[in-house]
């Protein structure tokens, strides 16, 4: 179990780079947790993604207990702790603010539509719920219930959750969504978007379910 904590943490510290690097996580914001039975190991609270240590990798429990005092785990750890609670199929979430995406939540946009079909296989739909403070119950709560029929969610004016199994293809499906938003945006400019017919969106879902 300890090789394998130890191996998650590196995860933890890889996924992080990338997630930073890529943009999607400016100055000390988003957060990873990864869910390990009755505890969830999740990022420090300040932390820069992109900088990350092992010791910034905090075990806690379903109550938000910290089982480590030396550091402080992420305010946002209740939203994913509701999330897990809801959704026990799935052991990783990982919250940032790609630039694309966190803007069409600010326009109230959501990623509904299926405009690309690799999004709808991989991710399906989008929604976005209504602004809360960040770091609440109300949010924690309201982020959660949408994860029950979805595997991402669009926050409004705030950036993106996403779910998964694994760090890395939860970290590719957040490249996922930003590059469906990005497309999203284009095709505004363009004032022409064509969404795939309903009866392929079907061939898509089925596709998802295997």
């Amino acid at each position: 179990m300890l090789n394998s904590i130890n191996n998650i943490r590196a995860e933890f510290i890889n996924t992080g780079k990338r997630l930073y690097e890529s943009g999607f996580v400016p100055g000390c914001s988003g957060n990873i947790s990864f869910r390990i039975q009755d505890e969830i190991l999740i990022t420090a609270s300040g932390c820069c993604l992109g900088e990350l240590t092992e010791k910034d990798v905090v075990p806690i429990d379903f109550e938000g207990n910290s089982l480590n005092k030396e550091c402080k785990a992420s305010s946002e750890k209740f939203m994913h702790i509701e999330i897990y609670k809801r959704r026990p199929d799935i052991n990783c979430i990982i919250h940032a603010h790609p630039p694309k995406t966190t803007a069409l939540s600010v326009a109230g946009i959501d990623l509904t539509a299926p405009l690309i079909a690799e999004a709808v296989v991989t991710i399906g739909k989008i929604p976005l719920v209504e602004y809360e403070t960040p770091s609440t119950s109300k949010l924690a709560v309201k982020v959660a219930e949408s994860f029950v029929d979805h595997d991402a969610v669009l926050m409004a004016n705030h950036g993106v959750t996403v779910c998964g199994n694994g760090l890395k293809m939860t970290f590719y499906k957040m490249e996922t969504i930003e590059f469906q938003s990005e497309v999203c945006f284009i095709t505004e400019v363009l004032n022409k978007r064509n969404v795939i017919p309903p009866e392929k969106v079907i061939d898509l879902i089925n596709l998802r379910k295997r």
